[in-house]
């Protein structure tokens, strides 16, 4: 069903596993806002590539963290955040809109310096779990000796790979899957022993090569014997960097003007809609997206996931609405960012293995809390209706958090790189914006023509 985004003016699809969806989250109204404006409203929540140096709130020491020093919220290293969190809460005050109420608070609730958990010697990465001597990483899982990575599961000692998974000694890989000692290759799996493929399944010892599946000793598509494949190898020294550079523009080249494209990076899917989906079944609108089933309007996420509206950044959970960032073994979360491994959570903030709380922000381990403040089964559920009832009065029910809640600058977010808004644009959507700080270059580093080739 087609409808007017009140934001834009354009108009957007609503389809009926949608309307099914937000039923099951309570709400028979239609969507007011076109999906893409939903996506950079929760995207704005999820901070990406920026690192500061700035002190503990807590303790004072140094630390790496993603929110600068003027975050609004306490920063605690989050080792120390685990073991002592204990934020203060606030009384309900029914005569005042609840949004104001909330922020006041949350304010002064301390919040990790970093998100993930099980990770040894990965201080400078975020969105990072269960992983060991990683450097400069951002979103991954059980990875192993990673440097310069973005968004990587289960790889091991290999550099500048980008939605890349289960490999082993490679460089420069995207959107690839179990590939071992080879670089540069785009949209593979399967490959070893290779550099600079696009589109190829099952080779090994391959070279400039597209579009290929069960090969081996191929240079530019062509079927070569061993001895003149291993010829012909010699002749691209790739510890070069000029021949690396020049290795890259003859790719580039190749990739224009003889390479096979896929109108969708799409596998095994079913009912599914959207780009660089794999093995989904009712996945409408979606993005890397996997292994999960009747998901609408989402943006990388899966592993295990059901029943999922409006959500950016999801692993292994179910029931999740207009959210952002709900991690690990999540059940039934509706308006909440960075929760992990929790359930029955509404709009909270960097809780960790919490139940049954309604708008609460920082807590590690706790049940039937409100407003940071414990209550008993009974009095929890008369209170959180009371609350409900009141947010549907003023309209804030249903709505995800004012942009000001984000803990980061909208420049230093996932929006503010896929949704890039002037200065002007951030303040008028009530964004937070950044200081703009010039980053001065230490007079340590050589410029790139000074490094030897």
């Amino acid at each position: 069903m087609e409808r007017i985004c009140e934001f834009s003016g354009e108009t957007f699809e609503t389809s009926p596993l949608e309307l099914q969806l937000r039923k099951k989250f309570g709400f028979d109204d239609f969507p007011k806002i076109a999906p893409k404006y939903r996506f950079r409203e929760l995207g704005a929540f999820w901070q990406h590539w920026n690192l500061h140096r700035r002190k503990c709130d807590a303790t004072g020491k140094n630390i790496i963290s993603v929110f600068p020093e003027n975050c609004p919220y306490p920063v605690w290293h989050k080792d120390f955040w685990h073991k002592n969190a204990d934020p203060p809460g606030a009384d309900f005050d029914e005569n005042r809109e609840v949004f104001p109420q909330m922020w006041e608070f949350f304010q002064k609730s301390p919040i990790p310096h970093n998100t993930g958990t099980g990770c040894e010697n990965c201080e400078y990465t975020d969105d990072w779990w269960f992983s060991k001597d990683c450097f400069l990483c951002h979103s991954g899982t059980m990875c192993d000796d990673l440097k310069y990575c973005f968004r990587a599961i289960g790889c091991r000692d290999s550099q500048f790979c980008t939605f890349s998974f289960d490999s082993e000694l490679c460089a420069d890989l995207t959107n690839s899957t179990r590939c071992f000692a080879s670089f540069y290759l785009l949209d593979c799996k399967n490959c070893t022993d290779s550099a600079f493929l696009y589109d190829c399944r099952n080779c090994s010892d391959c070279l400039f090569c597209f579009n290929l599946r069960n090969k081996k000793y191929c240079f530019g598509n062509r079927q070569l014997t061993r001895d003149e494949f291993d010829k012909i190898r010699k002749n691209w020294n790739f510890s070069s960097r000029k021949k690396y550079d020049e290795a890259k523009k003859h790719f580039d080249e190749m990739l224009k003007t003889r390479a096979w494209h896929r109108a969708l990076q799409n596998d095994k899917i079913e009912n599914s809609t959207g780009s660089f989906l794999e093995n989904t079944k009712n996945c409408q609108n979606c993005h890397f997206i996997s292994e999960s089933e009747d998901v609408v309007n989402a943006l990388r996420g899966g592993l295990r996931s059901k029943s999922v509206l409006d959500v950016v950044g999801f692993y292994e959970s179910e029931l999740v609405f207009n959210s952002a960032q709900v991690q690990n073994k999540c059940y039934d979360i509706k308006f909440c960012a960075d929760v992990i491994n929790s359930s029955s959570l509404e709009y909270c903030r960097y809780c960790f293995q919490c139940q049954n709380c309604f708008a609460c922000c920082g807590l590690v381990g706790k049940k039937f809390h409100i407003f940071n403040k414990k209550y008993s089964p009974e009095e929890y559920e008369i209170l959180r209706k009371k609350i409900v009832q009141k947010m549907k009065k003023t309209g804030e029910w249903g709505r995800f958090f004012p942009g000001k809640f984000a803990a980061t600058p909208y420049d230093e977010s996932l929006s503010g790189f896929h949704f890039p808004l002037s200065i002007d644009e951030q303040k008028n959507l009530g964004f937070r914006t950044s200081d703009q700080k010039i980053r001065e270059k230490s007079p340590d580093f050589l410029e790139i023509s000074e490094i030897p080739d």
